[in-house]
């Protein structure tokens, strides 16, 4: 039996989706406020359902009993409610659940995660940071994914390229190559991690199969849609404003990723990609995936005026505006 916590996630659900479809027996971790529809989900896909939260150490018991392997993905990001914090439920909770898996008798604990050594101070990677010492002092046979950028967060509108406005956001110079890398990528990662050698008591990185910058990535959304778009500029010291005068752990932690994307912390990442046999989403098939999904024929050469003076200022409001996912 394998549990998945932060089963009603999007790379979650991906993992139990993955790990049903090639036979395992899998519990999928929810809270008892999760959405019913997300839930029923998990049931289809043939996982049992147990409730539980890492906030509460004592629903976990239940939750990793008879468990062999725990996958975790939980972070507050996405689903933060009330009770929620990074240092409660990414670091204090993710802590909590390494805990109970040992003394359940797991063998195995993967952790999703980034490289925390890299990225300005802020409250997300303290919080994993602490998780993954935690780990590697547990005794379990652990695996740490250090993610890179999702597609579908940072060359999302939000985060990245807007197609309907023809906007797209740029932080720092831009011209950092970096492993773009799509969620169901990341998942095949974290479930071949379960069995794979190289997994044993090992940090891997975990990135796409090519490598693009950010000012790259604009050109490819242009060929996709067959479109300009406005490149707004957001300099690296407006960032490093924003995150030193950020006012609560949020705004911190976003403004700290930002400012490390600007500083090219993803860049230079190594997968061990001959030991993770799969057919891996390139950024660029995710864009034209993305583009034929939207029902915008490409190439239709439509122009869009680029903007030309205050970027910096406009800039700078956008990201504090793009404090999501």
């Amino acid at each position: 039996m394998i549990l998945v916590a932060g089963a009603t996630g999007v790379l979650g659900s991906e993992i139990v989706r993955r790990l049903t479809a090639r036979g395992d027996q899998v519990r999928a971790m929810v809270r008892t406020t999760s959405a019913p529809e997300k839930i029923e989900r998990l049931k289809m896909l043939g996982a049992e359902i147990v409730r539980a939260d890492v906030k509460e150490p004592r629903t976990l018991l239940a939750a990793c009993e008879g468990v062999s392997a725990v996958i975790s993905t939980i972070t507050t990001i996405l689903t933060s409610q009330p009770g929620d914090s990074f240092e409660a439920t990414d670091g204090e909770g993710n802590e909590a659940l390494i805990d109970a898996a040992k003394n359940a008798g797991a063998a195995k604990f993967v952790f999703v995660s980034f490289d925390t050594g890299v990225t300005p101070d802020n409250p997300l990677s303290s919080a994993k940071a602490a998780v993954e010492a935690h780990l590697k002092a547990s005794g379990l046979d652990y695996t740490i994914l250090h993610g890179s950028l999702f597609c579908e967060s940072w060359l999302g509108p939000m985060l990245f390229a807007d197609p309907v406005a023809g906007t797209a956001k740029v932080y720092g110079k831009g011209t950092d190559k970096i492993r773009y890398v799509a969620v169901a990528d990341v998942a095949e990662f974290a479930v071949q991690s379960l069995t794979a050698p190289i997994a044993h008591n090992a940090t891997i990185d975990v990135g796409g199969p090519e490598e693009i910058s950010q000012r790259e990535a604009v050109r490819i959304f242009e060929e996709a849609y067959g479109k300009k778009f406005s490149v707004i500029e957001i300099p690296e010291a407006a960032l490093e404003a924003q995150w030193s005068s950020a006012q609560n752990p949020f705004d911190r932690t976003f403004a700290g990723l930002m400012l490390g994307v600007a500083r090219g912390f993803v860049s230079g990442l190594k997968p061990p990609f001959d030991a993770f046999p799969m057919r891996m989403t390139s950024p660029r098939e995710y864009v034209r995936n993305s583009a034929m999904a939207s029902g915008q024929p490409s190439g239709s050469e439509q122009s869009v005026r680029p903007r030309t003076d205050g970027s910096a200022e406009r800039g700078a409001e956008l990201t504090k505006k793009s404090a999501g996912w």
